[in-house]
């Protein structure tokens, strides 16, 4: 270590476990009734290049959030998302959560082209993004870590499929 170097007595923030445990404190700090959701990590979908969705309905286009990232909070009764924004360089919240429910959902969707899921609420907000099993989250400068949920995107991804049959 430098002297320009500023000192942190914590440990550093690992990945698995304790990357799970701080995203979830995001996510809790942010939504009432908390402990009813599921969480997944989600990145958000960079492009926005047309693809054929697997739905009935066309989606409109419409710009994506600032966010980088979400934590995506999903449970089945009753059948909702919760999407929060998360800043990974300080693993907080970035913004606001938006609930997506059955009352004020415009469409769900799951991109064939690369398998992103999109939802639109109607009041005009859209949210494409993309989940995977083993996702690397960039932190910081030069701190990649590896976040482990293959449980939870089978789980998600049943969800998900039932919630796009539902819109």
């Amino acid at each position: 270590m430098t002297p320009d170097e500023p000192s942190d007595s914590s440990p550093p923030l690992d990945g698995g476990q304790g990357l799970k445990n701080a995203l979830r404190r995001v996510f809790d700090g942010q939504i009432p009734n908390y402990g009813d959701y599921n969480l997944v990590f989600a990145a958000r979908h960079a492009s926005k290049a047309a693809g054929r969705a697997r739905t009935s309905r066309s989606a409109p286009v419409a710009p994506s959030p600032s966010a980088t990232a979400y934590v995506v909070g999903y449970r089945w009764k009753p059948m909702e998302l919760m999407i929060a924004p998360v800043d990974l360089t300080g693993i907080t919240g970035a913004g606001v959560p938006v609930e997506v429910n059955m009352t004020n959902l415009a469409h769900a969707l799951q991109w064939d082209a690369d398998d992103s899921f999109e939802v639109g609420t109607s009041t005009g907000r859209i949210f494409r993004f993309d989940v995977s099993a083993d996702p690397v989250l960039d932190i910081g400068p030069g701190t990649p870590l590896h976040l482990p949920q293959d449980d939870d995107v089978i789980d998600f991804n049943a969800f998900m499929a039932a919630f796009i049959a539902m819109a």
